[in-house]
């Protein structure tokens, strides 16, 4: 059973909190989310460690899936991929995705990226919401045979196509889920100091107009 503590912990997760996996600290830098009109959605958090990296938490709730119903994954955006059919050199990524999507032809039933196979198993297309607002995306959900690691292709409104490639994981492999209030307590005792010292400032001040003036 998953700890329902830990589920929460993760959910309530914001811009400036922390967490550890896989031995490394990552910081929250993004939150947003993802509906679509059947009731599909997702909560995505943009995690940073340290050197930089980037992965994306994500929790998803299928209600196609009433069995199991909520996932979390981790992804990873692949910048540059190629991506072929089986059997051809010619590189779908160039342009051919965006287009195929936002024409809603048939989607291509199976891909290879890094020499592995991956099958077509749903399309979504909804709201995607975060800090800047709502714009509209459309994703191509491929698997692998094992149904472990996904490739997920998006189609933006703005001509843009990402591709992450994912990973189920469980709650329970994230820990030490810190609250971004330290980073603002630290913040907010500078400002307390500051305002400390002007007024001793200022009361030095006075007291020299005092003894100079009478």
């Amino acid at each position: 059973m998953f700890s329902i503590s830990t589920q929460t912990r993760l959910q309530q997760l914001r811009p400036g909190d922390r967490l550890n996996y896989c031995g490394v600290e990552w910081q929250v830098i993004d939150y947003s989310t993802y509906k679509d009109p059947h009731g599909y959605e997702t909560a995505e958090w943009l995690l940073q460690s340290h050197s930089g990296k980037e992965h994306y938490l994500l929790r998803e709730v299928d209600p196609q899936n009433p069995a199991t119903l909520v996932h979390w994954y981790i992804a990873e955006e692949l910048r540059s991929p190629r991506i072929f059919q089986p059997g051809s050199q010619y590189d779908l990524t160039v342009n051919l995705f965006w287009d195929d999507m936002q024409a809603q032809r048939t989607p291509v039933p199976e891909l290879q990226v890094f020499d592995k196979a991956y099958y077509f198993e749903s399309q979504t297309q909804g709201s995607y919401e975060d800090d800047e607002g709502k714009t509209f995306r459309i994703t191509w959900d491929y698997w692998d045979k094992a149904h472990q690691w996904n490739l997920a292709i998006e189609s933006w409104q703005n001509g843009s196509l990402t591709i992450y490639l994912t990973k189920l994981v469980n709650p329970e492999d994230f820990s030490e889920i810190k609250k971004g209030f330290i980073q603002k307590q630290r913040h907010d005792s500078s400002a307390s100091r500051v305002w400390q010292l002007l007024g001793a400032c200022s009361l030095v001040f006075v007291g020299i107009l005092i003894m100079i003036f009478g």
